[in-house]
């Protein structure tokens, strides 16, 4: 059971997007539900908590109060629930995660034998989805950490680790391509494409470098599915534009050859965030330098930030 109210938490939404819209988004609610909200909280302190203008909300100085008072019971909360958490042992901890799919299958197995090496006891709760819905779940305090690709510059989070993933050709080992050391982008245009629609967060970026080249491409196969892109790269049915993250157990396992594409400036922004990194539990913690390290042993990407 929530110690804070859903009511304080979308106060403290508005206040820090000054918008009524982008708290809606990210607390997963209508803009009238959280303007009644304000309304209510209003009518209960007796006077104004925001000025009401044309490019947003900002706060009056009685909302300033309260907007301090509410951020103090949030950290209270974390350091409250992490003394309860040493108090149980490691038995009572529980790590929740927001992760994107190719993360789920062996890395975050991976990362999490290596934390219960710490806390034999804990147990994990992962919910994998796209950028949008993670970020909206760490933001509502539904999960601890998240890791996400190409996160929005409003997103209103704390990023404590950045890494620039190349992007590349992801095909069969035996593919007439796979033995060269090097990609260009027009190289891929006379074979058949496995690619990314535009509900991945990949999909965007190769649609638009596909555009700019002007050149006709065949594409085989259009997918939401990362497994399903996999797949087909695997039975040599299609070339697969991807990160080196979502094939990097493929690639070890030798079930996928990746080339990394020359002279297309092609990478995604790989980020592990959290709500406030000064008051995040001390499993928490251990989770996200744990990650951290992972991160950088499987991306083979440019580290940008490190926490």
């Amino acid at each position: 059971m929530p110690l804070i109210t859903q009511a304080a938490k979308v106060f403290e939404m508005v206040a820090r997007y000054g918008s009524i819209r982008k708290a809606a988004d990210r607390v997963n609610a209508s803009p009238s539900a959280v303007n009644r909200q304000i309304l209510n909280l209003e009518r209960e302190f007796g006077v104004p908590l925001f000025e009401r203008h044309a490019r947003g909300m900002r706060l009056t100085q009685a909302g300033q109060t309260v907007l301090e008072q509410i951020r103090d019971w949030q950290r209270n909360d974390q350091h409250l629930r992490s003394t309860v958490e040493r108090l149980a042992g490691s038995s009572g901890v529980q790590i929740r995660v927001g992760i994107m799919e190719c993360f789920a299958a062996e890395f975050l197995p991976d990362v999490f034998a290596a934390f219960r090496d710490q806390y034999p006891g804990a147990t994990l709760n992962a919910s994998v989805g796209g950028t949008a819905d993670i970020a909206r779940l760490l933001m509502a305090g539904s999960i601890d950490l998240a890791i996400l690709f190409n996160l929005p510059p409003d997103h209103g989070l704390k990023v404590v680790h950045e890494v620039q993933v190349p992007l590349g050709a992801a095909m069969s080992p035996d593919h007439a391509l796979a033995s060269n050391g090097e990609l260009h982008l027009e190289d891929l245009c006379d074979h058949p494409l496995a690619l990314a629609d535009n509900s991945l967060t990949i999909g965007p970026v190769v649609s638009a470098l596909l555009e700019r080249l002007r050149i006709p491409v065949k594409r085989a196969v259009t997918t939401n599915s990362l497994s399903a892109l996999k797949s087909f790269a695997k039975r040599g049915d299609g070339v697969s534009i991807l990160t080196s993250a979502d094939v990097y157990q493929e690639v070890r396992e030798r079930q996928l050859k990746f080339v990394q594409i020359e002279r297309a400036r092609m990478f995604e922004l790989l980020s592990v965030a959290v709500r406030d990194d000064k008051a995040i539990s001390r499993g928490s913690q251990l989770m996200v330098t744990l990650v951290c390290e992972a991160i950088d042993q499987v991306c083979g990407g440019q580290t940008l930030r490190q926490h």
